[in-house]
């Protein structure tokens, strides 16, 4: 029998994975970090969790529905891509972004894989780095996610259309008019829903009297019955279903140890005959990332750098 990999093994394998010195692309990632070497989106350390859930999600949705014959066209949608290289800060460890996970390892299956980005900086580098690659079905679209969202909803309600949706944005710029649209697509989705700096967000306006952004974000001000970050996301999951019903979401809480800080991941798909089962391998990813925090990405990547050997002297 295979030994089952779990705990920090399992953090330390999907880390490999996207730490730009030891993944698989690390020959392709040297010549890709080499053009505007100082542009990258610099983050703390738990956000290699939140690719790690991107990389082993998209893995596994591409990998059942390129034996689709059913579908006869695939997209994939990045709404806030970044530069395609992050940096931890105070440290000189770099990851593989978002946008080089999917086109790495999976281009080939896309017809076409549409990155946005409104940093005039990020996206003309993306630009550039995506163009090593030498692939045709690979699109920067410089600017903020707004002027595209209705062009990129158009493709994928074709019939016969498979799409994935990677939304991660800073706080509250995604609105829920526009996560309406893309649920109506019936399309695969992660969404990053910050929940601390929602939670702050929502005690401020309680004694402000304010919170037109949170309604913004929620469609509505279900947002005023949360006590905590968790009756937030519990919301947030409920008028998604409203739109959605039946959508089988699976969230995934990501922690920092230390600043006392957590997001939730919402995997979001749809409800199939066969009962969904394959997505009990995004539950084994859900409980291996809430098993971690920080502190543990931090300890796995001195680890797998060779900056410590031993977690015992830990």
């Amino acid at each position: 029998m295979v030994k089952k990999i779990t705990g920090m093994e399992w953090l330390k394998k999907q880390i490999k994975k996207l730490e730009i010195t030891n993944s698989e692309f690390k020959e392709k990632t040297q010549q890709i970090i080499k053009i505007d070497p100082n542009v990258y989106n610099e983050f703390q350390a738990w956000t290699p969790l939140k690719l790690i859930l991107l990389n082993y999600v998209l893995d596994v949705c591409t990998t059942i529905i390129k034996t689709k014959s059913f579908f006869k066209k695939l997209y994939y949608i990045d709404l806030f891509a970044g530069s395609g290289i992050n940096k931890i800060k105070e440290t000189t460890d770099f990851f593989i972004g978002s946008p080089l996970i999917a086109a790495f390892n999976h281009a080939d299956y896309y017809n076409e894989m549409l990155f946005c980005e409104k940093n005039d900086l990020f996206s003309e580098t993306l630009d550039l780095r995506l163009q090593t690659l030498n692939k045709k079905n690979l699109f920067v679209k410089k600017g903020i996610y707004e002027n595209y969202l209705n062009e990129i909803l158009e493709k994928v309600k074709s019939a016969k259309t498979y799409s994935f949706f990677f939304i991660d944005p800073n706080c509250m710029e995604f609105t829920w008019d526009n996560m309406k649209k893309v649920l109506s697509t019936k399309s695969d989705i992660i969404f990053n829903f910050m929940s601390s700096e929602i939670n702050r967000a929502v005690g401020y306006a309680k004694k402000r009297k304010g919170g037109n952004s949170l309604t913004k974000l929620f469609g509505d001000t279900s947002w005023k019955k949360a006590s905590n970050h968790e009756d937030l996301v519990e919301i947030y999951k409920n008028n998604i279903l409203k739109e959605r019903m039946d959508a089988p979401i699976r969230i995934i809480k990501v922690r920092s140890k230390k600043f006392h800080f957590c997001y939730h991941l919402l995997f979001i798909t749809n409800k199939t005959k066969g009962g969904n089962s394959w997505l009990r391998a995004i539950e084994k990813a859900k409980k291996e990332i809430e098993k971690n925090s920080d502190k543990a990405v931090e300890i796995a990547l001195d680890i797998v750098k060779k900056r410590q050997s031993e977690l015992s002297q830990f």
